[in-house]
């Protein structure tokens, strides 16, 4: 059995270059979590009133949970895949790294934006989910 062979500069860089375009698309599934919620606690998007479509609606209603766990999930992993790997560059591993923490922040922002509504009516005793017109 001989010893593995060692990664080249270019695979390196694919490397490097594919967790980076993997983040950024974690990036953006979180903003589009933060944008799920606050439409969530809004309820004038609930209503005909509020002019959004039925298919937004459903949306919305069938994929923020799943959404919101295959992100935190999806994040996790990318947060050890970057901690653990050896990176050559510390440049790169600090833009990651910044990227990685703006994506939990997205992540923590989404989830507080969809708990607070409930614990509110949590603490004034009304029904979770709940919104006061």
């Amino acid at each position: 059995m001989g010893a593995l062979p060692k990664k080249t500069d270019d695979q390196t860089i694919l490397l490097g270059v594919g967790l980076m375009l993997v983040t950024l698309l974690a990036c953006a599934m979180g903003m589009l979590l933060v944008w799920f919620a606050m439409l969530r606690e809004n309820p004038v998007f609930w209503t005909n009133v509020g002019g959004y479509p039925v298919w937004l609606r459903d949306l919305v209603l069938l994929t923020y949970l799943p959404l919101f766990v295959g992100t935190g999930l999806g994040l996790s992993v990318l947060s050890m895949i970057c901690f653990l790997r050896v990176c050559r560059s510390r440049r790169f591993f600090i833009v990651e790294s910044l990227v990685l923490l703006t994506c939990w922040g997205l992540l923590a922002t989404s989830g507080y934006i969809a708990l607070a509504n409930n614990v509110r009516n949590f603490i004034d005793g009304r029904d979770l989910h709940e919104h006061r017109q």
